[in-house]
């Protein structure tokens, strides 16, 4: 299976952070229950809270563009499988961002 492209991000958003956090949520969501099936809620509260842990604030302008930027950018992965499949994608595709 090809790993999906993740969207570009513009730099406005600080798609620099983008890799960390992504990886973070990776590692979210193969710790929280794995084997459970993947979804949007899942995908979006483990990047909210991968991105609010990386600022370590939530109630920051910068945290908000980090969660809309890494929301956009995985958005052409597929939300298919279990969690930790989609973890295993999510980690390998947060390696394409280089912005």
């Amino acid at each position: 299976m090809a790993l999906a492209q993740l969207a570009t991000a513009s730099p406005r958003t600080l798609a620099h952070r983008l890799p960390a956090i992504l990886t973070a949520a990776a590692g979210r969501l193969e710790q929280m229950t794995p084997q459970a099936s993947m979804s949007e809620h899942a995908r979006h509260l483990e990047i909210q809270l991968s991105v609010w842990d990386h600022h370590g604030v939530y109630n920051d302008v910068a945290v908000g563009r980090d969660i809309t930027a890494a929301l956009a950018a995985v958005r052409d992965v597929p939300l298919t499988g279990t969690r930790a499949a989609y973890a295993d994608r999510l980690r390998a595709a947060s390696t394409a961002v280089t912005r």
